[in-house]
C-alpha cells in the first residue's frame, strides 16, 4: 500500500501516518526529512536534485507511507499513491493544535524548528489563504483516491 498524507502544520499528519505505520507495518518518510538536512548548527535545506533523487528511491518501494505539508514538488507522490489523505480540521481547532504544540515544545524543549509560534501561525495563515485551495485542485485528477479528514478520531482504531 502506498499512502500520502497531507494537510496543515500541526493537523496531525506525523501521529497519523506512524499509526498506520503500526498497524499496518509499512515504514513512515517524512517530506521534511526529504527537504532538509537537520543539523546542530541549523538545517539546511536540500537541492530541487537531492530531494527529487530521494522522493525517486521512496517510490521504488512496493510500500510507503509519505506524510507533509509540502505538494510543490513530489508530484508523483500522488499520482503513485494507493490512497491519499487530506487532514483538514476546521481553522479554530487547528488553532488549537497548533498553540497546544508549540506549547509543549516550549515547556519541554522539543526540536528548535518547533519552538517558535510565529512560524507556526506563518504557516497557519497560508494554508488557509492559498495552499488548501491549491492542493485541492491538485488533487482533482485523484478524487478517486482522496479521502478528506476533518478530524483524527476513529481512522486507525479496528472496526471489530
Amino acid at each position: 500500500m502506498k499512502i500520502r498524507i497531507i494537510g496543515p502544520v500541526g493537523s496531525g499528519k506525523t501521529t497519523f501516518a506512524y499509526n498506520l505505520s503500526h498497524k499496518m507495518n509499512v515504514p513512515v518518510t517524512s517530506l521534511d526529512d526529504l527537504n532538509w538536512i537537520r543539523a546542530v548548527n541549523g538545517d539546511k535545506h536540500r537541492t530541487v536534485s537531492e530531494r527529487q533523487l530521494l522522493i525517486n528511491k521512496v517510490l521504488q518501494h512496493d510500500s510507503w507511507i509519505i506524510e507533509g505539508a509540502q505538494y510543490r514538488e513530489g508530484q508523483a507522490l500522488f499520482a503513485n499513491a494507493d490512497k491519499i489523505f487530506v487532514l483538514d480540521p476546521p481553522y479554530w481547532r487547528n488553532m488549537i493544535y497548533i498553540f497546544k504544540r508549540w506549547l509543549k515544545n516550549w515547556l519541554f524543549g522539543g526540536p528548535p524548528q518547533y519552538r517558535q509560534l510565529r512560524i507556526y501561525l506563518h504557516w497557519q495563515r497560508k494554508w488557509k489563504n492559498t495552499h488548501r485551495a491549491a492542493i485541492f485542485n491538485l488533487l482533482q485528477p485523484y478524487q478517486a483516491k482522496v479521502t478528506v479528514c476533518k478530524g483524527l478520531k476513529g481512522l486507525t482504531k479496528d472496526k471489530n
